[in-house]
């Protein structure tokens, strides 16, 4: 993991730092800020085998990469923004995009291209060499910038709600399988971009695990809503999780009892009944619960609660 900060940089040099740390950490490109501000920017880089996740967050400014930035320092790849909070837009030569927070672009890193942040931003950023992205989509080029959802509305695509929080849970934990990850951002990308019959089973899995994080606390969430969720159906479904050496309801099972032996160690976890905590975790009854609590982690949800308050 790269972490570089402009908290600490006299001011006359953070923007010339700012260029030159991602000139050779991620796309070199210009910065500006807005009323000649002092530059507040921090950014995370997560280099996996072939891959690269980055999160950014910054105050006002604008970037751009021009023909010269191209030039000097060639990318050959394409960049996948994630915008996590504040309005953005991106400048190309065939228009203007304008993101809001849950939304994300797939662009050639090496076209020209403007963003403005007037509010700051705070994202996540996906670098897929030239040669990688050509395998996962047989083409060469993205073409036009494309926009899609991730968050935040009906028109979310679960396979980029997933990619979103592997790449958060791969930069807050470091993540030391990055062959793994990798093989899933890219199974990922590739339905982003072919569709659902691109996929090779990894990236409907990963999409269909971050469904399940969101929902498993719905008593009627189904292996049928989460093959829709991910688009294929629920006969393909149930190969894909059997290759990981799971059933869907079983994992389904498995979200639900790690919250609750999560929930033993919350504040105040004793005052909330058992049968009220099963009815929020999505179980049909209590004693269901219990029965599950001890075949899973050998004690009842009582013993739990009493282990944790005790600091076992």
């Amino acid at each position: 993991m790269i972490r570089f900060s402009t908290a600490g940089v006299p001011e006359p040099r953070r923007v010339e730092l700012w260029e030159n740390h991602n000139a050779r950490s991620l796309i070199g490109l210009g910065c500006r800020t807005l009323n000649d501000a002092s530059l507040e920017a921090t950014e995370y880089n997560l280099l996996l085998p072939g891959i690269q996740f980055a999160h950014v967050a910054a105050n006002p400014h604008v970037v751009e990469r021009t023909r010269r930035h191209i030039s000097a320092t060639p990318a050959d790849a394409v960049v996948v923004y994630f915008n996590l909070d504040g309005e953005a837009f991106f400048y190309h030569r065939d228009g203007c995009e304008l993101l809001r927070p849950g939304q994300a672009i797939l662009h050639d890193a090496d076209q020209p291209f403007m963003r403005g942040f007037s509010h700051g931003l705070r994202e996540l950023a996906l670098k897929v060499p030239r040669p990688v992205f050509r395998e996962i989509s047989g083409r060469n080029s993205v073409g036009k910038p494309r926009v899609f959802e991730f968050g935040g509305s009906g028109a979310a695509n679960s396979h980029a709600c997933a990619l979103v929080e592997l790449m958060k849970s791969a930069l807050a934990t470091q993540e030391s399988d990055g062959e793994r990850v990798e093989s899933a951002a890219l199974g990922l990308l590739r339905v982003l971009i072919n569709g659902a019959g691109g996929d090779d089973g990894l990236g409907h899995f990963s999409a269909a695990k971050a469904f399940i994080a969101q929902r498993f606390r719905d008593p009627r969430l189904s292996a049928a809503q989460i093959a829709a969720a991910v688009g294929i159906s629920e006969r393909q479904l149930s190969p894909i999780f059997a290759g990981e050496g799971i059933s869907v309801a079983r994992f389904i099972l498995n979200e639900r009892l790690e919250a609750a032996r999560r929930s033993a160690s919350a504040p105040n976890a004793a005052r909330q009944p058992l049968g009220q905590l099963a009815a929020s975790l999505g179980f049909s009854s209590q004693a269901h619960f219990s029965r599950a609590y001890k075949d899973r982690f050998g004690i009842t949800p009582l013993q739990g609660r009493q282990y944790s308050a005790a600091g076992h």
